[in-house]
């Protein structure tokens, strides 16, 4: 995979990570010009739990205790919940509902892309 290629696939995803936290419905956005990056749509929904785990992990420190960590969790799964509510819905095999979305301008992208970034944890059971 070439750097321009991961970068798409990086810029996809937090165009993802934007709509799903505007929509907490557990729809996955989708655009067709997008499977060049991701094959299908449940191609996205791994990456989205990948991206999690690593957030999961960068964010949360397991050398801190307990409380610290379960309210550093709380506050990761309330963040990224319309993230999660696509995951969740892939886990309880739903078959994904992937809505074609419009682009995002591109004024309202970069500002909300400044609201995704992330250092990660490892993951923890809910």
């Amino acid at each position: 995979m070439t750097w321009n290629e991961t970068h798409e696939r990086t810029r996809i995803i937090r165009e993802v990570e934007a709509a799903a936290a505007a929509d907490m419905s557990g729809a996955l956005p989708w655009r067709e010009e997008w499977s060049q990056y991701f094959a299908t749509p449940a191609v996205l929904v791994e990456a989205l739990r990948a991206r999690w785990n690593h957030m999961c992990e960068a964010q949360l420190d397991t050398r801190a205790n307990e409380d610290e960590v379960r309210a550093a969790y709380t506050r990761l799964r309330r963040t990224h919940a319309g993230v999660l509510a696509i995951i969740a819905q892939a886990d309880a095999g739903v078959e994904l509902t992937a809505r074609l979305v419009a682009p995002i301008p591109t004024a309202v992208s970069h500002a909300r892309r400044r609201l995704f970034q992330f250092h990660g944890g490892p993951v923890l059971p809910s």
